[in-house]
């Protein structure tokens, strides 16, 4: 393969690191992640890309759905999905490469490692207020698309988020788990971090909806705006806000608000006296 083929095979007979270095230099690889996929930074020529590969059947099952959701929702904060193929060992994804730090990465595991002086989780919650209202304001108008497509996000938490410390910007990825449709859980637990969970995710035959997803950026303001905290005196940034996310973490659904689209509207209008 030569120059940008990554992004146009779709079979190969060899296992994917061969095929990898015969497409060009990898320059980093992702080994950590307890989801079965190993990825990689490639560069070919003058271009990068990101790679994700699995070979374990249940990660292959995610990665096929993750191709459904980037399908169906195209966002300014995601990577772009620009092929899949088969390896001899498994399947691949390859998205553009995107630079920035994982906010949730496992080099920094649990909350020692989050509150690391060097961690990406660390400095980020150092930032000014603006800059972190920024990056959850970018990951709401996200999910507010999500929901207009008709998908429930599983599995979103910090090691969902990718920062950019220069140029301050915000890219999100990990769809994977993604649901078309709301569901009923299978399971005792639904996958995810607790710290954004919503506590119908671990019921099991609770309805996992839009509701869910309200609690989850409620619960995300407060990891990074109070510490994780949800107190008025830990609060970081204007009180407005702080009683947006406040509602949206209601223990009681019915309390929450009712829609993405709704929690995002009220968000916004808290904005507009501070930071608009």
């Amino acid at each position: 393969m030569k120059g940008n083929g990554i992004a146009e095979i779709k079979r190969t007979e060899v296992g994917i690191e061969e095929c990898l270095a015969r497409a060009g230099k990898v320059f980093k690889r992702f080994d950590k992640q307890d989801s079965g996929c190993i990825s990689y930074g490639l560069a070919v020529d003058d271009e990068k890309w990101f790679v994700k590969h699995a070979s374990r059947p249940d990660a292959i099952h995610w990665m096929n759905n993750a191709v459904r959701v980037h399908t169906d929702i195209r966002h300014r904060c995601l990577p772009a999905l620009r092929n899949t193929f088969d390896t001899r060992d498994g399947f691949a994804l390859v998205y553009d490469w995107v630079e920035g730090e994982v906010l949730g990465t496992p080099d920094y595991p649990g909350a020692e490692g989050r509150n690391h002086p060097q961690s990406p989780h660390y400095r980020f919650r150092q930032l000014p207020a603006e800059r972190i209202v920024a990056m959850l304001t970018d990951l709401y108008e996200l999910h507010v698309e999500v929901e207009a497509k008709g998908y429930v996000a599983v599995d979103l938490y910090d090691g969902s988020i990718l920062y950019d410390f220069y140029r301050h910007t915000t890219f999100f990825c990990d769809l994977d788990c993604y649901s078309k449709g709301a569901f009923r859980l299978g399971t005792d637990r639904n996958f995810g971090s607790s710290r954004f969970m919503a506590p119908e995710e671990f019921v099991k035959g609770s309805l996992i909806d839009h509701r869910t997803n309200v609690y989850t950026m409620g619960a995300a303001a407060f990891v990074f705006l109070a510490d994780g905290v949800r107190a008025r005196e830990a609060w970081k940034a204007p009180d407005e806000l702080f009683e947006v996310a406040l509602r949206a973490v209601s223990a009681d659904r019915e309390s929450r608000h009712p829609t993405l689209a709704a929690f995002y509207r009220e968000w916004r209008l808290a904005l507009r006296p501070r930071f608009c």
